[in-house]
């Protein structure tokens, strides 16, 4: 999370940047906004051997392990407003999961409301710009803008692992089922993380008409990331609502 804040530092200078990465452990992830105090059980979490932290960007709940993350950083009026760069974003991610073979889809139907971001989990509820598959969310994600540049990040399911959303709450229900796709289910064997970069990358070249080149993070980056890097690990954050 805090790599990802960081990178917008460069987006304001007008760097655009995809970013992909996985977690180990695995980690729980609450929105920015999201009431997580009293919800979730930080101690069963512990127990488990996950972490627990909470995102820049809104939205609820995702657990984080068997998936790969992205995230888009670049300055603020690169593609439009909101709901453009979202839309823009996630039909290149739609394409690059097409060019593996995996039949994921952009809901653009235009009048559902947003859901409060309550401890429910996010791949729950299908909305507007969101990438699917035969029906189901296939990729939660979240946008969030500050300073002239935007952030949007968002997890794209190898396998569906969001039941343990649910099973971290004080108070979960009896039955536990997130109705969400996953890559494992269209793909056998799954494509390893270099060929799955290689697809994305190429679709998002394509779709936002720039040369893509491979970099790692620079001194200024890392230091910037290293800075942010304790208010991500500080409990007073984590579960500051």
């Amino acid at each position: 999370m805090a790599v990802d804040e960081a990178l917008m530092d460069s987006a304001r200078a007008g760097l655009v940047t995809l970013r992909l990465y996985r977690w180990e452990p695995g980690c729980l992830s609450f929105g920015r906004n999201q009431t997580a105090r009293g919800r979730y059980d930080g101690d069963r979490a512990a127990e488990r051997g996950l972490d627990v932290v909470r995102r820049p960007t809104g939205g609820r709940s995702v657990f984080h392990h068997r998936e790969l993350t992205y995230s888009v950083t670049a300055p603020g009026d690169e593609w439009g407003g909101l709901r453009d760069a979202y839309l823009k974003i996630n039909r290149a991610l739609a394409a690059g999961l097409q060019e593996l073979g995996v039949p994921a889809t952009v809901v653009e139907e235009p009048g559902t409301p947003t859901p409060r971001p309550t401890a429910r989990a996010c791949f729950r509820d299908p909305l507007p710009g969101e990438v699917m598959a035969d029906g189901r969310k296939l990729i939660g994600s979240a946008q969030w803008r500050d300073g002239g540049a935007l952030l949007q990040h968002g997890s794209v399911l190898l396998q569906n692992q969001q039941s343990e959303v649910e099973d971290l709450r004080v108070s979960g229900p009896a039955v536990i089922d997130v109705p969400a796709a996953c890559l494992s289910e269209y793909l056998d064997p799954l494509p390893d993380l270099e060929t799955m970069a290689e697809a994305l990358a190429g679709a998002f070249a394509f779709e936002m008409e720039r040369d893509v080149s491979r970099e790692t993070l620079t001194p200024d980056e890392r230091a910037k990331a290293e800075r942010a890097r304790h208010r991500y690990e500080d409990a007073a954050w984590t579960w500051r609502r």
